[in-house]
């Protein structure tokens, strides 16, 4: 059967490793990149909303770069630099252009809340758009970093089925993709930020495919095989 599902993503992305770089433009630092993978705690450092912010940046670099723009790619990979090298004061920068303080709480408190009261991501139904989905932060137990949301496909109802998980990298894009049924996450009230109950090591041992090719969606046994996968683990955050 065909078109049972379909992805929402309408800009194709040029895959990257550890590094993001394209022609003469050097959108995020390989050194960088492998000191936040190599140390979750540095990861824990940036508020949902300013990973999915400068994942926004690192896709708009990579399109000027692709169009021939490398000044101008050149200026948003400078700004990802300046705002990633200081996840605090772009928090805080934020935080002052919302009116300070009575709009947004500190970091450290925030993320504790946002994890601690995530809810099942069919009661935001309707609540979730596709450009606050693309780039979200996905985080595991421990509420660490684990993943980058990189698509969303829709069931034959126009309800998210599953969510794209990149991983392998933060800023850069994550060498690995997987497929992860929208019923087994949880996801922040703010929707920045979305839960699931595993480990790094867990997602790692997930079913898989290759970036870009969807040819699963039509494989009614890889679903199932993934499905179940899945469906062992807890679901969500501070699942018991």
């Amino acid at each position: 059967m065909k078109h049972l599902f379909a992805s929402v993503a309408v800009v194709a992305i040029v895959a990257g490793t550890s590094s993001v770089a394209l022609a003469d433009c050097e959108i995020v630092d390989a050194d960088f990149e492998k000191t936040l993978m190599e140390q979750p705690e540095k990861r824990a450092g940036y508020a949902g909303t300013t990973v999915r912010d400068l994942r926004a940046l690192r896709d708009a670099a990579m399109t000027l770069a692709a169009y021939g723009k490398e000044d101008a790619c050149e200026e948003v990979a400078t700004a990802i630099r300046e705002i990633s090298e200081d996840p605090d004061k772009a928090y805080e920068d934020r935080r002052a252009s919302n009116g300070g303080g009575d709009k947004m709480a500190p970091l450290a408190e925030r993320e504790k809340a946002d994890y601690k009261n995530a809810v099942p991501v069919a009661q935001m139904s309707g609540q979730l758009r596709a450009d606050k989905l693309l780039g979200a932060d996905v985080r595991g137990v421990n509420n660490e970093t684990i993943g980058e949301v990189t698509d969303i496909i829709l069931d034959p109802t126009g309800k998210p089925g599953y969510a794209v998980i990149s991983y392998g990298g933060f800023l850069g894009l994550g060498e690995e993709v997987s497929a992860v049924p929208f019923d087994r996450m949880k996801v922040s009230k703010q929707g920045s930020v979305f839960y699931l109950a595993m480990t790094e090591e867990q997602l790692e041992q997930a079913p898989r495919f290759e970036r870009g090719k969807f040819d699963w969606i039509q494989d009614e046994n890889w679903r199932k095989k993934n499905d179940s996968y899945y469906g062992s683990m807890k679901s969500g955050a501070n699942a018991d």
